[in-house]
């Protein structure tokens, strides 16, 4: 055989294989044939794929060859499906809750009780004014509030017994502290 007819039938075969991985999706009607070498070695042998589906189920065949003996079965209906039982406990945001995969749908669930973090706050009588500034509680209703109440920490206040005979204590949260007499009156009693 010469040369001229050996390319002839290698692209002919080059052609043949072009045209059904185009129609697979795998090619451009383009490519050489390394491009389409490629393509067929990167073709996943998927063999014989099983699976079982369930009313309103949807099954994804995976990309690849399959040698055509695998098969794809609906569950029957009545007492052959495949019911779960699960236990939730309760949080501040809504749960769906369904099946995990490989079930048909749910026998039973159970609700665990409130945990502690969610007990209830209807007793709370404490307001904004009663707790710190930067500080958060929670009101009667469960709501988040910020205090409002000013810390002044630790007071150091002064009078002089003559035109200061009493020191205004700020409305607030505080430390401790200390009001002091200053000096003045022993300095004007002294004068006398």
């Amino acid at each position: 055989m010469s040369v001229a007819t050996q390319i002839t039938r290698i692209q002919q075969d080059r052609n043949t294989i072009r045209t059904k991985l185009v129609e697979l999706g795998m090619a451009q009607n383009t490519d050489d044939l390394d491009k389409l070498a490629t393509a067929i070695e990167n073709l996943e042998n998927r063999g014989a794929v099983s699976a079982t589906v369930q009313v309103g189920d949807t099954y994804t065949i995976p990309k690849g060859y399959h040698n055509g003996s695998g098969t794809v079965s609906g569950v029957s209906g009545g007492e052959n499906y495949n019911l779960q039982s699960k236990t939730i406990t309760p949080t501040k945001n809504q749960q769906n809750v369904t099946p995990d995969s490989g079930y048909y749908g749910l026998s039973d669930v159970t609700v665990a009780a409130i945990p502690e973090v969610y007990q209830d706050v209807s007793t709370v009588t404490a307001g904004a004014a009663d707790v710190l500034t930067g500080k958060v509680i929670v009101d009667a209703t469960g709501k988040p509030v910020p205090g409002s109440m000013p810390n002044n920490g630790a007071l150091a206040l002064t009078i002089d017994g003559l035109t200061a005979t009493s020191a205004a204590i700020p409305a607030g949260y505080s430390s401790g502290g200390t009001v002091s007499l200053t000096s003045d009156i022993e300095d004007a009693l002294a004068a006398i």
